[in-house]
């Protein structure tokens, strides 16, 4: 496989870099200068989504998924406090993801993969005794007591 003339440059500009005074910072600026894009692997998981940045700034936002389930379905409390509590590839602020973030993950299960076609929890609560679910088959979203066993895929921001 041949690497186009940009990331030939990249890896020029990295080998030299390495070797003078500029180090591993530098080296880490001219690696992230290529746009993130869905499906690009991540801190600790995989981008779902790459909010849309007007301005000229090259920090990037959106949101990183797991690559798998948590293992065992669980209630919303659960749920919520497990994602709070996960440690998962070094990194400790994964979320269980809003109503929003869930139905990226649904737009993007065929590039995660490993969904089932169940519910999935997210944090979005309605009422004291409900939140908001989506379900993996046909994206349909459902309000669900929190007692409710359902399926958990953590997200972090980056």
């Amino acid at each position: 496989m041949t690497k186009s003339p940009a990331k030939n440059l990249a890896c020029q500009l990295l080998q030299a870099m390495l070797a003078s005074s500029f180090g591993v910072v530098a080296a880490f600026v001219v690696l992230m200068a290529e746009p993130l894009k869905k499906g690009d692997i991540l801190g600790g998981g995989m981008i779902v989504f790459v909010e849309k940045n007007d301005s000229k700034a090259p920090q990037q936002h959106g949101v990183i998924a797991a690559f798998a389930d948590l293992e065992t379905q669980m209630g919303w409390s659960d749920a919520k406090a497990t994602c709070d509590s996960l440690t998962l590839k070094g990194f400790t602020d994964w979320t269980l993801p809003a109503k929003e973030d869930l139905n990226r993950l649904f737009l993007s299960k065929e590039v995660l993969g490993g969904f089932q076609g169940v519910d999935y929890w997210s944090s979005s609560s309605l009422e004291p005794d409900s939140a908001w679910s989506q379900q993996f088959f046909d994206g349909k979203e459902h309000i669900r007591s929190r007692e409710s066993r359902l399926r958990v895929r953590p997200i972090r921001k980056f």
